[in-house]
């Protein structure tokens, strides 16, 4: 298996599994509090189970990453435009993995210690949800800079390409919205829903291009 058909793969198949997960699975099994002190409580009333989605959580979200990160290191060339686009894309997706497996990793010290030091494990906590943010910011860059790439490009699929670069501003104009009435709690599922559509659908172009 070749690294065009691994990144491609990984974007069609990881982020379906991270919606199943953590937006269908993870609400079900063990459920969202309405603050830091219900989450802490309600992993700790689980720990096998909340290892386990932890584990499952860090592969898949690592590998749509990595997916994003490997198809933008494809295209990486810095004698041109696109491919120093994708080249800085590279940086951001590799620089997301990283951030993955430290906000997941965090979920252990809370199951391990959470008992005993019970407001350290809320603190811990906190930060692991704050980088979520952190990491759906980068993913907003990541996907207006390699979405311009691949247009310019013009290798894979004009609409994919597009739809990638629109999803990207779409979830930037998002974060800019932040603190601005309720409004954002009800939109914000559109681009994410994007996000993960237009990630799949560059995973079946990507497949189907020749470069």
């Amino acid at each position: 298996m070749n690294s065009k058909t691994l990144s491609s793969w990984m974007l069609i198949i990881a982020p379906v599994l991270f919606f199943l997960i953590f937006f269908i699975g993870w609400e079900a099994a063990v459920g969202d509090g309405e603050t830091t002190a219900e989450d802490v409580a309600n992993v700790l009333a689980k720990p096998t189970l909340v290892s386990i989605f932890t584990i499952l959580g860090t592969i898949i979200l690592g590998s749509m990453t990595t997916g994003f990160a490997l198809l933008a290191w494809s295209k990486a060339d810095g004698s041109t435009a696109e491919g120093t686009l994708s080249s800085i894309a590279a940086m951001i997706f590799v620089g997301m993995t990283a951030i993955v497996l430290l906000l997941m990793g965090m979920t252990y010290p809370v199951i391990g210690e959470g008992e005993e030091k019970l407001v350290e494990a809320e603190w811990i906590w906190a930060v692991s949800d704050s980088m979520f943010a952190g990491l759906f910011l980068a993913w907003s860059i990541g996907n207006v800079v390699l979405g311009a790439a691949l247009l310019i490009e013009k290798k894979i699929n004009q609409i994919a390409s597009g739809l990638l670069l629109l999803t990207g501003i779409l979830m930037l104009i998002m974060h800019l919205l932040v603190g601005i009435g309720d409004l954002l709690e009800i939109i914000w599922i559109v681009p994410f829903l994007l996000a993960i559509i237009s990630a799949v659908v560059l995973g079946i172009f990507h497949l189907r291009s020749e470069s």
